[in-house]
């Protein structure tokens, strides 16, 4: 897939891609008024990020920035992920719990265990009824 035909959709893409978060990307490369409040920007980003097309290129960007850090570290994900428990054991056996603890949530994440977990709504909630979800939710 070429570049996005949009400059600042293509540099939107390209930071998402090295994992920076979609509203600061979105903040940097697209916004009219990059001090926007998280309201306003938030949402464009998360839709931005969702466009097909927008992200397809996030995806193959990835894919790009995974094939040349194995090419120059000769580093697969399974050899990171075997290297990762290793130094879990290592840590463990010197009682070392923090690193160990590190280096299994870093294997948890690459398992995608600690995936967030999606929560889908229907309808829609105007700020008429903003304030009365709220004394739903936390009381008076």
């Amino acid at each position: 897939m070429p570049a996005l035909k949009n400059p600042a959709y293509e540099a939107f893409a390209q930071d998402c891609a090295l994992n920076i978060p979609a509203a600061q990307a979105y903040r940097k490369h697209v916004a009219e008024d990059p001090n926007g409040d998280r309201i306003s920007i938030d949402p464009r980003a998360s839709k931005l990020a969702n466009d097909g097309k927008v992200k397809a290129r996030i995806e193959e960007l990835r894919a790009k920035v995974a094939e040349k850090a194995e090419k120059k570290f000769d580093m697969t994900k399974e050899k990171w992920l075997e290297r990762l428990a290793t130094i879990a054991d290592k840590a463990e056996d010197a009682d070392d719990f923090s690193a160990a603890t590190g280096a299994l949530s870093q294997i948890g994440k690459a398992a995608a265990f600690y995936a967030p977990e999606e929560v889908k709504h229907s309808g829609s909630i105007g700020l008429e009824n903003l304030s009365e979800a709220v004394v739903r939710v936390f009381g008076k």
